[in-house]
């Protein structure tokens, strides 16, 4: 009997509860006993085993090692990103070991990465390199929750295989002959299953998976899926990995298997002119010399990756191997792959594209039948059939980005996650309600049909949020009342808005009112997007857009992030008209196009461009603090071309405010100052006088900014002040503190009321 010893990290959920992660899988068990849990993976890999006659590669003396990195995080303010004034110590976990004898691998577990070196010394800067690079990724969130982990510690595994049949293990192939694939992609299919909650089989696309396994192995094609995100591409070339495999071992006595990788992979580590060349050349000889399939991730990039364009590009210089019979399997967008023919058609001539359809909303059903059957036998938790039909229902009407059934399945995943952790073990529609809410921001009346919309309260809001525009009120009520009826037009943006009129009357503010209302209810990201169109006065500048190869641009990465948003275009009018026309399509069609082919979706989008046009041709604004509709109307017009202008849903004029707006917004900033952080720490609650709030509010107007300028005067005369005086008196807590203004001596006074 051979043995063979496997890595397992470990670490408590609750004093009663142990995850176990078998390391460089992502397949974890969670039990209340150690021994079961190993025990279960034990038994698992022997089943494995028997299935398949092959195990995963051990990986040879693991050892676990914690580090303590040196980490600077950042945050987010409105003029950009700071970091904060001190480093953290974070603990950090790796399991290394050996695989081959010229270099080792090592995993951060946690932290979703493995790396391999060469040499001892290369371990610990290798480690704060990967971690770094994933805690100034991570959102505030998520390095929370990583903070709040307990410390886990290294147990190992047990498989006993049986003498007789232990060659056809890990001798089945020489593993000298595929050094580069083994570095460089990962073998499909997977010895270990993962720790998804969804099968990963492909329902209702047998047909399909037929179809290309019989066209890799007879007629030695390569091949493209193309179809939309979430058609199910990626699980069919799952299933496609796991019956070609079993296909080929039943016929030649040895499986073949499909390779998974990127093209930054297959570049990665290249310091040589030369060296990735001679790495793509070693590649395609072992997969020659094998049989084997190469699975490209992200196809696109093998035409921008490797040199200046795509014909000096990783794709060009694979084409005399293709022409020779190594086979590629990927999956694209219809988009993406478009692009790829358009910048190198030779080389997409050597594919066979599979076009993957769309499935019936009968189709998707019986797919959501069989995924909720799977897992109340797997997990024990019950989704009602309501719940079902309630999540396609959303999903169909707001998720249009995605496509059945991967958007279903991926929602559904992240519920019963939730329902993992709270140990709840049925699925219904509020907890669907509730999911859906989080993951959009979407306030409940809006989703669900039988709450009514409350048109005086949503009045209300708008208007104490912004003060002295009644008709941009109504205006904006519109449209969410549009919204919530569901006449709104599917195939563009919620609304395309262009807010007119003077310099700090409150069009901003609107913005901000509108994207904390539509979308500010469940998403722990700000829903609100802003571009300073000033930034893109000049045609280069559209990379800043769009991006440019790999890399998306600043507005692409933020909608794709935050598809449930408002997108706020500041001065519309500086920017340079080749960024009217890229608007174009996001206006009339909902979609952005990068270079890469990839589709940007902009229809869960409220699309406001701000502009002062029309505004500073009229004194009237100055002097009556009145401004004409139609001069607005007709600046607008005359700047923008017809087919721009004609794409606007409507055109929100402001008035210039008049002093006695100016009181009740500066009532409104002064009462603001109450949420300040040092006030809130301290226990110190303000109170304003009359007379204070009359002089800040004459101090801060201007008739030509509006109430721009009131900002700066409260920051000078009162929490310049108040700052002092909590530095001077720093025992003071849980006090009120009446602010005054002495018209004598023209200063502030402040009193001590009352301790609370």
């Amino acid at each position: 009997m051979k043995i063979y010893r496997y890595p397992l990290l470990c670490w408590n959920i609750t004093d009663n509860l142990i995850c176990g992660r078998l390391v460089g899988t992502d397949y974890e068990m969670v039990n209340a006993h150690l021994s079961k849990l190993k025990a279960h993976f034990s038994d698992h890999l022997q089943r494995e085993y028997a299935q398949d006659l092959s195990l995963p590669d051990p990986l040879t003396g693991a050892r676990l090692k914690k580090i303590n990195v040196k980490v600077r995080p950042s945050y987010e303010e409105k003029k950009g990103i700071f970091p904060v004034g001190h480093f953290i110590n974070i603990s950090v976990t790796a399991i290394f070991g050996s695989l081959q004898e010229e270099y080792s691998e090592c995993y951060l577990p946690l932290l979703e990465q493995h790396f391999y070196f060469y040499q001892t010394d290369q371990l610990r800067p290798l480690i704060e390199h990967f971690a770094r690079d994933h805690f100034n990724n991570m959102t505030p969130e998520d390095f929370y929750h990583y903070l709040m982990l307990p410390d886990p510690w290294l147990e190992e595994i047990t498989v006993r295989i049986k003498p007789r049949t232990l060659e056809n293990v890990f001798n089945k192939r020489n593993q000298d002959n595929i050094k580069t694939l083994l570095k460089i992609a990962d073998k499909f299919p997977r010895k270990i299953k993962t720790s998804n909650i969804a099968p990963e089989t492909a329902w209702e696309r047998r047909r399909i998976v037929t179809q290309i396994v019989k066209k890799l192995e007879h007629e030695r094609l390569s091949i493209v899926l193309i179809g939309e995100q979430g058609s199910g591409k990626t699980t069919i070339l799952l299933e496609v990995a796991r019956k070609f495999f079993s296909v080929t071992k039943a016929s030649r006595q040895e499986g073949k298997y499909l390779w998974r990788t990127t093209p930054q992979r297959m570049i990665a580590g290249a310091r040589y002119l030369g060296e990735w060349q001679e790495t793509s050349e070693e590649l395609m000889e072992e997969l020659e010399s094998t049989g084997d399939i190469l699975w490209i991730n992200n196809f696109v990039h093998l035409l921008a990756v490797g040199g200046e364009g795509p014909e000096d590009s990783i794709a060009a210089f694979m084409l005399p191997q293709l022409r020779q019979g190594v086979q590629i399997v990927s999956e694209l967008t219809q988009q993406e792959w478009e692009r790829v023919r358009q910048r190198l058609p030779a080389f997409a001539a050597h594919f066979h594209v599979i076009t993957i359809p769309q499935l019936t909303k009968k189709q998707v059903f019986r797919i959501l039948h069989l995924f909720s059957d799977y897992i109340d036998k797997q997990l024990h938790i019950t989704i009602e059939e309501s719940a079902l039909y309630l999540a396609y229902r959303l999903l169909d009407r707001y998720v249009r980005y995605e496509a059945f059934p991967g958007k279903i399945i991926t929602f559904l995943t992240s519920i019963i996650n939730d329902m993992l952790v709270l140990n709840q073990k049925i699925i219904n529609n509020e907890k669907v309600i509730k999911q859906f809410i989080q993951k959009t921001g979407l306030p409940s009346f809006l989703l669900r049909d039988d709450i009514p919309l409350d048109i005086s309260a949503l009045q209300n809001y708008f208007t104490e949020n912004i003060i002295g525009q009644k008709q941009a009120i109504v205006q904006i009520c519109e449209i969410i009342m549009v919204f919530k009826a569901g006449v709104n037009d599917p195939n563009k943006p919620i609304a395309t808005l262009l807010f007119s009129g003077p310099t700090g009357v409150g069009k901003t503010a609107c913005v901000r009112s509108l994207a904390q209302y539509f979308f500010g209810k469940g998403q722990t990201l700000n829903p609100l997007i802003r571009l300073d169109m000033s930034e893109f006065q000049h045609p280069i500048q559209v990379d800043r857009i769009l991006g440019s190869g790999e890399k998306p641009g600043k507005l692409i990465r933020d909608v794709r992030e935050r598809p449930f948003s408002v997108v706020l275009l500041d001065e519309i009018e500086k920017a340079h008209p080749i960024f009217f026309d890229l608007l174009l399509n996001v206006m009339d069609e909902g979609i952005l196009i990068d270079g890469n082919g990839r589709v940007t979706d902009f229809r869960n989008v409220i699309l406001i461009m701000t502009s002062n046009l029309g505004s500073r041709k009229s004194k009237r604004i100055s002097f009556v603090n009145k401004t004409d509709k139609h001069e607005v109307s007709g600046a607008v017009r005359s700047f923008f071309r017809p087919e721009f202008y004609n794409r606007i849903d409507q055109v929100i004029t402001f008035q210039a405010l008049d002093k006695t707006h100016m009181r009740d917004i500066t009532c409104k900033e002064l009462a603001l100052l109450n949420k300040r952080e040092g006030f809130q720490e301290r226990g110190i609650t303000l109170k304003f006088t009359d007379t204070l709030i009359d002089y800040i509010a004459e101090e801060g107007f201007e008739a030509e900014y509006g109430a721009r300028p009131l900002q700066r005067t409260i920051e000078r005369w009162v929490v310049a002040q108040l700052a002092e005086f909590l530095l001077e008196h720093l025992e003071l807590k849980n006090i009120t503190v009446q602010v005054d203004w002495d018209v004598i001596s023209k200063s502030v006074i402040l009193n001590i009321c009352n301790e609370l």
